[in-house]
């Protein structure tokens, strides 16, 4: 009998969501050189799922090729994460409205969880598992009102909103606590049924990029274009 062969689909596509991820978390760091061994090693890939992931990344923006140089991981583009911002803002509070006349006990109990283990994660330190969290949090509005499509059409293309939230979270002045409010500000709206209250809060809670950015840009200067 045969061996199956191997899925040369989907080892591209852990290799993308992998790189993906580092460049979101900035392990692999703005204006990083990227060496497709290296990258191979880490990965356990071979050279072809590793190369088409790259090239799939470099048509998305996250990375950019110099000739006779290298691959690099794209800078963070202000104007880019504003846009992806402005989009999430608007969609998000329509969404959020939804949220008020489709919630149900799953989804009170959903949004009440994720908010339990945010604070625990406040109260831990836990950079990661508050910004996973944060976005988990966004993303059950999403679910609740039945719009997981438009979520994960926001998702494809935030790249740089994600990495300046991500950095943000490592800027040590700036106070998690802020986010956790309006969650549990957003929470009360929406189980109490109150859209103009949802709509405003929701306003206010994507408009914190433009009140922080100078913080961030000031703690991570080199990874902006």
């Amino acid at each position: 009998m045969t061996e199956p062969k191997q899925d040369v689909s989907s080892f591209q596509a852990v290799a993308y969501d992998k790189i993906r991820e580092d460049i979101i978390f900035c392990r692999l760091a703005p204006g990083q050189k990227l060496s497709a061994r290296i990258l191979e090693e880490t990965l356990g890939l071979g050279r072809t799922p590793v190369r088409e992931a790259l090239v799939r990344l470099g048509q998305e923006g996250m990375v950019f090729t110099v000739p006779q140089s290298g691959t690099y991981v794209s800078k963070i583009d202000l104007q880019s994460a504003e846009n992806a911002r402005y989009v999430r803002e608007n969609l998000e509070r329509s969404v959020a409205v939804e949220c008020c006349a489709r919630i149900d006990q799953a989804g009170r109990d959903l949004l009440k969880g994720i908010l339990k283990e945010q604070a625990q994660a406040v109260h831990e330190r836990d950079s990661l598992s508050f910004f996973i969290l944060d976005n988990q949090f966004h993303k059950a509005m999403f679910e609740i009102a039945g719009r997981t499509q438009v979520w994960q059409w926001i998702e494809s293309c935030n790249t740089d909103l994600q990495r300046f939230r991500w950095l943000r979270t490592q800027v040590e002045n700036l106070d998690w606590s802020a986010i956790m409010d309006q969650h549990a500000a957003l929470y009360r709206a929406i189980t109490s049924g109150d859209t103009d209250e949802v709509s405003y809060l929701t306003v206010a809670h994507l408009h914190l990029m433009s009140a922080e950015q100078d913080s961030v840009l000031a703690a991570f200067p080199e990874y902006f274009a």
